[in-house]
This record gives structure tokens, C-alpha cells and sequence, in this order.
């Protein structure tokens, strides 16, 4: 709980915000903490609050590559792999004027999810 308390603490003191240039060459500005994207001039970061200082500007390349993220969840009894209905991670979307099942990981076709 205290290591919790002093990081809010800590975010309520400004921090610079950082100009990130990705491989394209696109540059855009972010939250220092947290490196969620932010907007210029804005004074706190809507992603983790941490306060945000405009005055001197880091600069930094944004990460190369890709890396692979694993996430746990629960999931029904009679869950079968590639079945977006019944997917918690999926959502309804407007396909032609058609609401359908969308999986917000683009895997919609390729359904990579394991089930143990």
C-alpha cells in the first residue's frame, strides 16, 4: 500500500514530457511514465495522471521490434477456439450495416488463443 501511495505522490509532480520519433520517422509526444501518447499542452497524462511539464522537451526513439505479450482469462466450459461469440475480448461492430463479432486482436480469421 505504501509503494502504491508514493508513486500517486510522485506523479503529481510535473515530468517532462518526451517527443518520441518512431522507425517511420513519425514523431509524436508522450507521457513520460507511462509512454501512452499524449496531446501537446496537456497537463496530465489520462492514462496513468501523471502531471505533465511542457518546458523542456526530452527527445527519445520509440522501441524497435515487436515483442509478445501473454494474457490469462477465464473463459466457459463450452468455449471453442475461434468462436467469437462467446469470446470475452470480442465485441460488436457494424459490418455493412450488419452487426457482427469483431476481435480487437485482428485474429478474427486466425483465432490464436490456447485453451488448457
Amino acid at each position: 500500500m505504501q509503494d502504491d501511495l508514493r508513486a500517486e505522490l510522485i506523479k503529481q509532480f510535473p515530468a517532462e514530457a518526451v517527443e518520441m520519433t518512431e522507425s517511420t520517422g513519425k514523431k509524436y509526444y508522450a507521457c513520460p511514465t507511462c509512454k501512452r501518447a499524449i496531446t501537446l499542452g496537456e497537463t496530465r497524462c489520462s492514462g496513468c495522471s501523471q502531471a505533465l511539464s511542457w518546458d523542456h522537451i526530452r527527445h527519445e526513439e520509440a522501441a524497435k521490434g515487436t515483442k509478445t505479450a501473454t494474457l490469462s482469462f477465464e473463459v466457459g466450459g463450452d468455449f471453442i477456439k475461434g468462436d467469437c461469440r462467446k469470446c470475452p475480448l470480442s465485441y460488436i461492430a457494424k459490418e455493412n450495416s450488419e452487426n457482427v463479432y469483431e476481435c480487437p486482436l485482428k485474429m478474427r480469421a486466425n483465432c490464436k488463443l490456447e485453451i488448457s
